[in-house]
């Protein structure tokens, strides 16, 4: 049953569980073309309300954007308790930080615009033990570790995974902070940033599938689902501590 519906082309973040009203924020997706062929893009805020009539959500605030994004993320780390930081993913190696409490009130919230990246970034994702940190991932095998009270100077998890590919999707562990897993389309690599280097890389050399979204099991920290466009593999990984290396033995 469809409760309400927003007729934009668009990458989109739900507000943090800390934040209330529950909040979507919907910023123009990049390489796509909505019915009008607009060539404008933007960063829009929708509270959602599933007692008020009708299937629109509510338009709160938007703002103008020289780029159209290909990720957003919304964390709850910001200047004010549970507002959060929004931050979107662009074309050129762009990042675009935004204070989502400003965004709320229609007023000037570009925090600050990083690109240290050399292409499109696809992938973000805040850490969910700390969430001034956040992953990006983009052309070229590129991965950063960012840090919002220093975004000037990123990290890289280790040396690019070869060959080159675009990261598609990056995902912190559920359970370990310090595990990151990096899809590309060829492979899923997964990082130990306290070694800062890969401790796994599963392919599947068979059907030889273009993956696309990883997802961490949300309890078990051994398990995690990689998806395509046409097939969906679990995977168990098996972590010796201290981790020397990560198995995986596919189960399905």
């Amino acid at each position: 049953m469809k409760l309400k519906d927003i007729e934009r082309t668009a990458n989109v973040a739900w507000s943090p569980k800390s934040h209330y009203p529950i909040h979507l924020a919907a910023g123009t997706a990049a390489q796509q073309l909505d019915a009008s062929f607009s060539t404008n893009a933007a960063l829009e805020i929708y509270s959602l309300n599933v007692t008020d009539p009708g299937p629109d959500m509510q338009l709160v605030s938007s703002v103008p954007s020289d780029h159209r994004f290909h990720k957003i993320i919304w964390g709850s780390v910001g200047s004010e308790p549970g507002s959060g930081t929004i931050i979107g993913g662009c074309d050129g190696g762009l990042i675009q930080i935004y204070n989502a409490s400003k965004l709320l009130k229609n007023e000037d919230a570009l925090m600050g615009r990083q690109e240290k990246h050399s292409g499109p970034v696809h992938s973000l994702d805040f850490n969910g033990f700390q969430q001034n940190l956040f992953a990006s991932g983009a052309a070229n095998s590129e991965i950063f570790i960012w840090d919002l009270n220093n975004i000037a100077t990123p990290m890289s998890p280790g040396a690019k995974c070869q060959p080159l590919e675009d990261v598609l999707s990056v995902l912190w562990n559920k359970q370990v902070q310090h595990i990151l897993a990096t899809t590309f389309s060829s492979k899923c690599v997964i990082w130990d940033l306290r070694k800062n280097e890969p401790i796994i890389k599963l392919t599947d050399t068979v059907s030889r599938v273009h993956w696309k979204v990883v997802a961490w099991h949300p309890e078990v920290a051994t398990q995690l689902c990689l998806a395509s466009g046409r097939v969906q593999r679990v995977l168990n990984c098996v972590m010796y501590l201290p981790p020397r290396a990560l198995k995986a033995n596919q189960v399905l």
